[in-house]
């Protein structure tokens, strides 16, 4: 039985169909106009492609509706069944165009939530880095000026006591006239002037600055460490770190003796490649704390492992270049060595306990221990 134009359903279905239409339309030209403003935003892009995924799919469905009841008006039902295929077929594809946008911008979300938490990650490290910078250039323009207030002093000092002492063997003669020994004397007072000059060059060097506090390495080490962690796991690294039992409380720039870690971590994580390990080793020696930093290599090579690079060979590379650090670690008294290459380094970082003790770590390094058992046994061939 075939319905007419007034059936209620049918009327329901061919309004539906066509406000169906509309609606879809309207959304899109929404959706594209939200887009337009701001080209650059992920979510509004990924609104657009949906809507338009979603008009499609209501102008197949509401057509194929609407051609459907037409036909069957018309009496046509040998078309419609020749159409209702075809028709089914665009929907279920369309079906399938949704779900492939929406997959598609969820993985999409993943990486740009990813880069997003990178990019937030690269501007800390960098503030970071830009204020290191700044402490750093501060730290070496104060020991410049220091060094060069010793040296000015040290120049000031000589000619001024030699001319004291000559100026005080003259005013010591008894057959100075009243006139002469008036202007020895106002000589000798302002030689006392320029002694108090010097005196205060030299007390530059011992001031110290707001920077220097007493830390506890253990807990240095550890946030160095714990900020080094997610960049290691991307690439495979595991970081085994051996603090000491004890508080070990040095003399230290935190935000100095952090960042030189930090950069000789890096330094250990780009050179490895995946599934190896780091190892950081703390430990309390006679004068001060040492920090061992090795890869998980570099014991494989023993006694025939690569020789000594020096902080200015090609472990530099393009990052901060270690002689950098190693300025840094001797302003505060203390001792940075480097062995090996490649995948096969060792680093050790010592600090004193107090800045200016002038102690090492208290133990003879294995390279020195070598070079002197080889010139004895080169000095007993001699003899």
């Amino acid at each position: 039985m075939t319905k007419g134009i007034c059936d209620p359903i049918l009327f329901v279905d061919l309004a539906g169909s066509t406000c169906l239409i509309i609606v879809s339309a309207l959304c899109l030209k929404e959706a594209r106009n939200i887009a337009k403003k701001q080209p650059d935003n992920f979510l509004y892009g990924y609104l657009c492609w949906l809507f338009i995924a979603l008009f499609a799919f209501s102008l197949s469905r509401s057509l194929g509706h609407i051609v459907k009841h037409l036909l069957l008006i018309a009496g046509m039902v040998d078309y419609w069944k020749s159409l209702s295929p075809v028709s089914g077929s665009i929907n279920t594809a369309l079906f399938f165009l949704i779900s492939s946008i929406t997959v598609f911008f969820q993985k999409m979300k993943r990486v740009m939530e990813r880069i997003e938490l990178d990019r937030t990650e690269i501007e800390r490290i960098s503030q970071e880095l830009l204020r290191l910078n700044k402490e750093t250039e501060l730290l070496v323009s104060e020991r410049t000026r220091a060094e060069l207030a010793l040296s000015i002093a040290h120049h000031i000092r000589n000619p001024i006591m030699v001319i004291g002492g000559l100026a005080t063997r003259i005013l010591k003669k008894d057959q100075l006239s009243e006139n002469q020994r008036k202007k020895i004397e106002l000589m000798l007072e302002q030689i006392e002037k320029l002694d108090k000059i010097v005196r205060e060059f030299e007390a530059i060097k011992g001031k110290k600055t707001e920077s220097i506090s007493r830390e506890d390495l253990n807990e240095v080490v550890r946030e160095v460490v714990d900020a080094a962690l997610p960049e290691a796991k991307r690439q495979g690294i595991d970081i085994n770190v051996k603090y000491e039992s004890a508080p070990l409380f040095v003399s230290m720039d935190p935000d100095l003796v952090k960042f030189s870690l930090a950069q000789c971590l890096k330094l250990l994580i780009h050179r490895l490649g995946p599934s190896k390990k780091i190892l950081v080793n703390l430990s309390r020696e006679k004068f001060g704390a040492l920090i061992t930093l090795f890869t998980s290599e570099f014991g494989k090579f023993g006694r025939k492992g690569p020789k000594m690079r020096t902080p200015q060979g090609a472990l530099s590379g393009k990052r901060l270049g270690l002689s950098t650090i190693k300025q840094i670690l001797e302003d505060h008294g203390g001792e940075f060595n480097v062995e090996g290459q490649g995948q096969y380094i060792k680093i050790q970082i010592f600090l004193p306990f107090s800045i200016g003790i002038g102690k090492t770590w208290g133990r003879k390094r294995a390279t020195d221990a070598r070079y002197q058992n080889r010139s004895q046994d080169r000095n007993g061939r001699e003899k």
